[in-house]
């Protein structure tokens, strides 16, 4: 539970696990984040873009039921110590496909070289995988999470609550009312999308438009704003 205020802290120091979910007693929730730049309050955030070479079909060697530590080739860029951590595996392709795994520390590895990831999944590998198996990593979402740019490179995390500085530790909203930058013509109780001409604002859905084609980050309520003012959105992400 959050105290109202409590929302809007940041710190240098880490203080939850990324994703920690927060709420405020007036039903507001909020995802514990770490900035990969400066942004200022009522922006929307998206995940770090991923890294190509790591994302999927990676080359992944047999890993009997159980076990604890998969290993993959990586694609042509390297993996700093621990930048996979609280990020996932998952099996993309082949023997054991669906399965997705908490990633653990790791050490760092070479571009195109051989990652025995560490996964912290209570019981290790469930099906076994073999020499047909691929995999792909996935960094944590609430990690380096960044301004929503226009083009979508990852999924909408939230929006900040406060001017958040590069580097820090806070949270990202996701439900309830927020004052958002609004970008275009907001109408009264018209869902709400990322900007597509101003990063890190919301743009009205088009009416044209299918809901299965977008990121829904909330509705328009309460009042009016005109383009580039601040307008009370209520944010309707899943916790």
């Amino acid at each position: 539970r959050l105290n109202y205020g409590a929302e809007k802290r940041q710190t240098t120091t880490q203080e939850h696990p990324l994703g920690t979910q927060g709420a405020t007693v007036d039903g507001r929730h909020f995802r514990y984040i770490f900035m990969d730049g400066a942004v200022t309050a009522g922006k929307l955030l998206q995940c770090s873009a991923n890294v190509a070479a790591h994302d999927m079909d990676l080359v992944t060697a047999a890993a009997a039921a159980g076990v604890t530590t998969i290993t993959v080739t990586l694609g042509a860029a390297a993996l700093a110590k621990d930048a996979a951590q609280d990020g996932y595996l998952y099996v993309n392709d082949g023997a054991g496909e669906g399965q997705l795994f908490k990633i653990g520390a790791h050490a760092s590895v070479a571009s195109s070289g051989s990652f025995a990831c560490p996964i912290v999944d209570e019981g290790g590998v469930r099906t076994a995988l073999d020499a047909n198996s691929l995999c792909g990593i996935q960094y944590n979402a609430w990690k380096d999470v960044i301004i929503a740019p226009t083009t979508f490179t990852g999924h909408i995390v939230g929006a900040t609550t406060r001017d958040m500085s590069d580097n820090n530790y806070g949270w990202a909203q996701r439900t309830g009312l927020a004052a958002l930058l609004i970008n275009g013509t907001i109408t009264i109780g018209r869902d709400v999308t990322r900007g597509a001409t101003t990063a890190g604002s919301v743009d009205p859905v088009p009416a044209a438009t299918s809901i299965s084609e977008i990121e829904i980050v909330g509705v328009s309520t309460l009042i009016i704003a005109v383009t580039t003012d601040y307008g009370l959105i209520k944010m309707t992400m899943d916790p």
